[in-house]
């Protein structure tokens, strides 16, 4: 059995990572093109491409899927199967038709609900308690092609942006596997996406994490959870950004605005919103490191009855 896989991000990395360590290696992996990062903007290759190298795979980075150099060097490889898993382009139709069985493409959520390119940020973000993985056939719609097989996978408390997306990667790679072995014997299924049931999950806005302090703090939880590495959900005070990277839920009593600041100890940062008490415990301020909010609290003179902005 012979597959090409397309992916660049940490998700699709670690779904390759168990593929590979399952003894499913591709023919072929394409990756997006260098790209600036980090704080600096240094130039450089996805994790996926980082992956290939490392294992002395072969590696093509094209600016686009539509020359056809790539065209042919595909059709040479004569794999069963394309798998793509969160590549960041569109396949075009031509490419599609290529795999002597089937393309296929690996999605971090319950199809059709999450279509598009966040749809474990947005999961958290609306307070789901279950998500899932699935495996479907593309076609040319993004995340809309007739469903393999599917897994409900449960949302734990204790789950941000990182874990659960490690979880779905890890299980996404074994029902790419399972997926295999059910189309090479022909005992698979294509089952059409019900449409009225679709819903897209868009990619993240740096507006998507400012903190509302009107809100119920326990949806603040989860857009920190959601958002941590881009765009983290941030917040102001005395006119500065601060992003908020770690907090709890306290019951307390206080019979004053959202956002207002009630309570300054060694736990942390207690904050009033719409219903109950966000306590933060870990921030990073505009332009400095990260810290816990008590050593923020004494180093910037914050006392009882300021308000975040």
């Amino acid at each position: 059995m012979k597959f090409v896989y397309f992916g660049s991000s940490r998700f699709s990395c670690t779904v390759l990572e168990y593929l590979y360590l399952g003894g499913f290696i591709p023919t072929l992996i394409i990756s997006q093109p260098d790209k600036p990062k980090g704080r600096g903007l240094k130039v450089g290759p996805t994790e996926v491409s980082s992956f290939a190298a490392e294992n002395d795979i072969s590696l093509i980075r094209p600016r686009s899927l539509k020359d056809s150099a790539i065209h042919e060097q595909l059709q040479n490889t004569q794999a069963d199967f394309l798998i793509a898993a969160d590549y960041g382009k569109i396949l075009p139709v031509s490419i599609l038709s290529l795999p002597q069985k089937l393309p296929l493409g690996l999605h971090p959520s319950l199809l059709p609900q999450y279509r598009g390119p966040a749809p474990v940020n947005w999961a958290l973000l609306n307070c789901e308690k279950m998500t899932g993985i699935t495996v479907f056939k593309i076609n040319e719609k993004v995340d809309s092609g007739e469903i393999i097989l599917q897994k409900k996978i449960a949302i734990e408390e204790r789950d941000n942006i990182f874990s659960l997306t490690e979880t779905l990667a890890k299980e996404g790679a074994r029902l790419l596997r399972e997926t295999i072995k059910l189309v090479m014997e022909g005992n698979h299924t294509l089952t059409p996406q019900d449409e009225s049931l679709a819903s897209f999950a868009p990619k993240l806005r740096k507006d998507d994490g400012r903190i509302s302090w009107k809100t119920d703090a326990s949806r603040i939880i989860n857009l920190i959870k959601a958002t941590l590495g881009w765009p983290s959900a941030y917040t102001y005070l005395q006119d500065k950004s601060i992003k908020i990277l770690d907090a709890d839920v306290i019951d307390m009593a206080a019979d004053v605005e959202p956002s207002t600041i009630v309570k300054i100890d060694r736990e942390g940062i207690c904050v009033v919103t719409s219903r109950r008490v966000l306590r933060i415990k870990r921030l990073k301020p505009e332009g400095k490191k990260d810290m816990d909010a008590w050593a923020f609290a004494c180093g910037h003179r914050i006392k009882v009855g300021d308000k975040f902005s």
